[in-house]
């Protein structure tokens, strides 16, 4: 039984490692469709609203699917989908068939993301913390090679970024194929009034604003960071891909010190620091025009924002710890609809008024969420556990 968890959880890092990878070379790749296809700004936010409009819905059916499905049939679903989706970016030839690429590719993200999260936390016993902390470290590693990958390729064929991409998604697929899963474990229904009372806690409002917004300010940079360089710095598509790397490197070092940071000084104020942090390095993104040091500032706004959605979750899993999978179901989903959203309004704000006016998209979102940080700090300062109705939540104290 150790062994087949082991080699689970081997298959399960791929899978993230595949994940991250794919997610980090939808970026470096919008440069070369908007001068491909002539695409405008609103288009190319169009194009990532589609992917993430597919991803929230895959997102928002994971949990329900993979109990009809079964998860390992679910991701195995789910992997099909990206693999087709990578493929069709290798080969389309127009517009429409980009947008049905992307779609398929939103799709089976989502069933990853969901699908692998669900896993982990099945096998994970009493270490669900660690569990999926190192697995979202391995999202991580795909995460920062993506763009590397990207940049090394294209002296080639940009093109074979994704062939490598699919290559690497169709292995977790061959290699999940003869695992066996862990049975489903049956938990206790939630009552439709308790799900309601818990969504409508003031707390719980927050934290769906912040990771709607963190979410979306992220995904913006992951997607227009490149393109951002290109069109405002005048930088090649190289040192934009690299941009990115390098934006990956300082959230993923973040993400693995954030834990160690929350613990010693709280998680509430850990969450308005890295808000704070999050605001002045967007900010100094507008003043600064030199490329080198504009390239260290996305480094150093990766490491505040990295820390902000594990903080969020971690969190809500403390203030409302019998109800953690409805807590995390509706913050990721939260994440999703920001995911969707945010990038396609950095594209409608750039058509009218350039690229760099346009960052002041995931700007807006950053200010918005230092607000939101202060008012949980004020609100938590003298709060252990929340409570909502008897029914739902642990006995007042």
């Amino acid at each position: 039984m150790e062994m087949r968890l082991t080699k689970t959880r081997g298959v399960g890092y791929l899978g993230f490692v595949a994940l991250g990878l794919t997610n980090a070379m939808i970026g470096p790749a919008l440069p070369h469709l908007i001068e491909e296809f002539h695409l405008s700004f609103t288009l190319t936010g169009t194009l990532l609203f589609v992917q993430g409009g597919f991803y929230f819905l895959a997102v928002l059916s994971s949990g329900v699917a993979s109990d009809y499905f079964g998860k390992k049939l679910f991701l195995l679903i789910g992997a099909l989908l990206v693999v087709v989706g990578l493929l069709g970016f290798m080969l389309f030839g127009s517009v429409v068939s980009l947008f049905f690429s992307l779609s398929l590719l939103g799709m089976g993200v989502g069933a990853l993301d969901g699908g692998v999260n669900g896993l982990f936390i099945d096998i994970s016993g009493e270490k669900k913390g660690i569990g999926l902390g190192l697995l979202h470290m391995f999202f991580g590693v795909g995460a920062l090679s993506g763009p590397l990958l990207f940049a090394f390729l294209s002296w080639v064929n940009w093109r074979l970024a994704f062939l490598c991409a699919a290559s690497l998604v169709a292995l977790f697929f061959f290699l999940l194929l003869p695992l066996p899963f862990p049975a489903r474990q049956h938990s206790e229904a939630i009552p439709f009034s308790a799900i309601t009372a818990l969504l409508g806690h003031r707390i719980m409002i927050q934290f769906i604003l912040l990771l709607f917004l963190y979410v979306g300010a992220e995904q913006v940079v992951a997607g227009w960071l490149p393109t951002y360089l290109i069109g405002t710095r005048h930088t090649s598509h190289l040192h934009g891909s690299l941009a990115l790397s390098l934006f990956f490197i300082g959230l993923t070092v973040g993400r693995l010190l954030n834990g160690f940071i929350a613990e010693f000084l709280g998680y509430s104020r850990t969450l308005l620091i890295l808000s704070f942090g999050s605001v002045v390095f967007f900010s100094l993104v507008f003043l600064v025009q030199a490329v080198g040091p504009v390239i260290f500032l996305f480094v150093l706004l990766g490491f505040f924002l990295s820390g902000i959605y594990p903080t969020v979750m971690a969190q809500a899993g403390i203030l409302f710890p019998r109800y953690s999978g409805t807590v995390s179901g509706a913050l990721t989903a939260a994440g999703g609809l920001g995911g969707m959203f945010f990038p396609f309004g950095m594209g409608f704000v750039s058509e009218y008024t350039g690229l760099k006016v346009g960052f002041i998209v995931p700007w807006c979102s950053a200010v918005v969420m230092l607000l939101l940080a202060f008012l949980s700090f004020r609100y938590l300062k003298n709060v252990t556990h929340c409570t909502v109705p008897y029914s739902l939540g642990s006995p007042p104290k």
